[in-house]
C-alpha cells in the first residue's frame, strides 16, 4: 500500500502543480493555456518534485529557513535534470530562462528557485500532513481502484504524447532537409533567404500534408501555446517554419 500511496501523492501533487502553471500562464496571456508535458491536467515535474521533497524533508525538521532553502535546492535539481533529460529525448528545450537574472545554463533561475522554495515550505508545513491524513481515511481497496485508473490514464497520456512527439521530430527532420537545400540553392545565386521565402516555397509546401492540420494541428497548437520558448536543438529553422504554417492554416 505504500507505493499506491505515493503514487497518489505523486497524482494529486503533479495536479496541483498543473492548477499552478495554468493559471500563471493563463493569467499573463489572458487566456486558457494547458500547460505540461501532457494533454492531461497533470504537471510530472511538480510531482517528482513533491515527492523528493517530501522523502528527504517532511517530519525531519521543523526549521522553516532550512526547508526553504533545502526545498529550494532539491526542486530545482529536479528541474534541471527533467530539462535535460527532455532535451536529450527529444532534441528540444522546452523552457529558457536565459533572459532571467542569475540562471544556470537557462535551465533553472533564482526567482523559480525562491518560487519552489516557498512552496517546498507549503508543502511540508501545511499541505502534506493533511493530504497524508486524507490518503489514510480512504479504503484500500479504493486507493487500489483510483491508483489502477489513473496509473492506466497516464500511460494513455503519455503514450499518445511520445507518438505525437516522435512524429513531430520526423517531421521537423524532413522540413529542415528541405530548408537545407533551399538555403543551398539561394546561397548559389546568392540570395538572401528570410522565412517569407521559406513559406513561399513549393518545395517546402509539398513536404507538408493533411496530416499536420488534421490529426496533429490541436496537438501542435497546445504544444506551442503551453511553452512559448519551446525550440528544437537540431531542427530551429524547421520549427519556426512550422509554427508559421500552422498560424497561417488558423487564420
Amino acid at each position: 500500500m505504500v507505493v499506491i500511496q505515493w503514487f497518489l501523492w505523486f497524482i494529486g501533487y503533479s495536479f496541483m502543480g498543473w492548477v499552478y502553471e495554468t493559471s500563471i500562464c493563463s493569467i499573463s496571456q489572458k487566456k486558457f493555456i494547458n500547460r505540461g508535458f501532457l494533454k492531461g491536467p497533470v504537471c510530472p515535474v511538480y510531482g517528482f518534485g513533491a515527492l523528493v521533497c517530501i522523502l528527504f524533508l517532511y517530519q525531519k525538521t521543523e526549521n522553516v529557513l532550512i526547508l526553504f532553502f533545502l526545498g529550494m535546492l532539491l526542486t530545482c535539481t529536479v528541474e534541471y535534470i527533467t530539462s535535460v533529460l527532455l532535451e536529450k529525448l527529444f532534441n528540444s528545450k522546452w523552457w529558457d530562462y536565459s533572459n532571467r537574472r542569475f540562471n544556470l545554463n537557462g535551465r533553472i533561475c533564482l526567482l523559480g528557485a525562491m518560487v519552489f522554495g516557498v512552496l517546498s515550505v507549503i508543502l511540508i508545513k501545511v499541505l502534506h500532513p493533511l493530504i497524508s491524513e486524507l490518503t489514510a481515511q480512504v479504503p484500500e481497496r479504493l486507493q487500489v481502484a483510483l491508483a489502477g485508473v489513473l496509473f492506466f490514464l497516464i500511460i494513455w497520456d503519455l503514450n499518445t504524447t511520445l507518438r505525437h512527439l516522435m512524429w513531430l521530430n520526423q517531421q521537423l527532420k524532413d522540413i529542415q532537409t528541405t530548408i537545407n537545400k533551399i538555403f543551398r540553392r539561394k546561397i548559389k545565386c546568392v540570395e538572401e533567404v528570410d522565412m517569407t521565402d521559406l513559406l513561399e516555397e513549393s518545395e517546402l509546401n509539398n513536404v507538408q500534408n493533411e496530416t499536420l492540420f488534421s490529426l496533429n494541428k490541436i496537438q501542435n497548437t497546445r504544444l506551442f501555446r503551453a511553452f512559448p520558448n519551446f525550440r528544437s536543438v537540431k531542427y530551429r529553422e524547421a520549427l519556426e517554419v512550422l509554427k508559421s504554417l500552422i498560424l497561417v492554416k488558423k487564420k
